[in-house]
């Protein structure tokens, strides 16, 4: 994989409605095909600290430093 990869891939936070929020991992705008995501959370903030760690956590376990 390369650093181009890692410069495609980037959190999107979405509202659910009633105040829910969740994150999701995309590239290019695009979801992945294995999709990953989270939520519920109360905040858009939270979940955008949320889908960041996970952002990171993941590109870590593909190899790439922090």
């Amino acid at each position: 994989m390369s650093a181009l990869l890692r410069d495609e891939l980037h959190v999107v936070v979405t509202e659910c409605g009633n105040g829910i929020w969740e994150w999701e991992i995309c590239r290019k705008g695009e979801p992945l095909a294995a999709r990953m995501r989270d939520g519920p959370f109360k905040s858009e903030e939270v979940a955008l600290a949320a889908g960041k760690v996970a952002l990171r956590k993941f590109l870590e376990l593909l190899g790439f430093a922090p």
